[in-house]
């Protein structure tokens, strides 16, 4: 089954067959920057994943079927196309250290990820943050992260055609209510429609972002995302505590002081505004 939005055609994986045929696309492209988001009811370690949306180029997106594939979603292998002695599957790219993983928010997709399925998310590139360093970058107080919709109208650059698109799918959705069922099968054209869409601008916007960021800034953002995945491991994480608080900035700062024949680098952390007080800046 496939259908399109926008300028890419988007195919669903529902079975071992189509899902060989899409690892086979994916070891030839042997893409370095993968967009990635999950779809399900209350996406969490206590609810469900149901889908798995992938995108590496300009013409497909893949909507990884997980509710029908269960655990082969992630563990089916074929022959690297470069290294006949490796094998590739969804687990070992999400887990790879060298390709990026775009998400606009990892929170909810790494909970649910490692605790459904024992994947732990590397290397990965939250959306949410980067944009986050890019308005403080120019000087602005920011307290909290922007939802997806108002990064896309800002930062996914979108046509005429594609901005009438974007819009009838969220009035379509909004008519229907917020609630969209992603276990039921087969899957509504809405419900593919919009489970495509978290990761049909993410890679434009990507590109848009890390042109924006200095160096440090990349740091930030790469530091950043990883404590995110990292939280959600944790038997302590409730998933909506102070869930659109912005983190702490951070910089790098060096001391050097020749005659004295010292020379220090520390962080300088300005710990995030909560509404419950202001925290002292602190170093380490």
């Amino acid at each position: 089954m496939s259908t399109r939005l926008g300028d890419k055609e988007v195919k669903l994986v529902s079975t071992e067959l189509e899902l060989q045929q899409m690892l086979t696309e994916l070891s030839k492209s042997s893409p370095s920057v993968i967009a990635v988001d999950a779809e399900g009811r209350a996406l969490s370690r206590n609810g469900t994943l149901s889908s798995l949306s992938m995108c590496w180029n300009n013409r497909v997106i893949y909507l990884v079927d997980v509710q029908e594939l269960g655990s082969k979603a992630f563990s089916q292998t074929v022959k690297d196309g470069a290294d006949s002695t490796k094998c590739v599957s969804v687990k070992e790219v999400l887990e790879d250290s060298t390709t990026v993983k775009v998400f606009c928010d990892p929170r909810s997709d790494s909970d649910a990820l490692y605790h459904h399925y024992g994947i732990l998310l590397k290397n990965v590139f939250c959306v949410q943050l980067a944009e986050v360093k890019v308005r403080r970058s120019a000087g602005h107080k920011v307290r909290f992260v922007r939802g997806g919709k108002k990064i896309i109208d800002e930062y996914g650059e979108l046509s005429e055609e594609e901005l009438n698109e974007w819009n009838g799918l969220n009035q379509e959705r909004s008519k229907g209510g917020s609630y969209i069922d992603f276990r039921r099968r087969p899957m509504s054209s809405l419900a593919l429609k919009h489970t495509a869409l978290g990761v049909l601008y993410l890679l434009r916007i990507y590109e848009k972002l890390k042109r924006k960021l200095r160096c440090s800034d990349k740091t930030w953002v790469e530091e950043e995302s990883e404590k995110r995945v990292e939280e959600c491991l944790k038997p302590t994480y409730h998933e909506c505590e102070q869930r659109a608080v912005a983190p702490g900035d951070w910089f790098v700062c060096r001391f050097h002081d020749p005659e004295r024949g010292i020379s220090k680098t520390f962080k300088l952390v300005i710990p995030r505004i909560t509404h419950f007080g202001r925290s002292r800046v602190s170093r380490r």
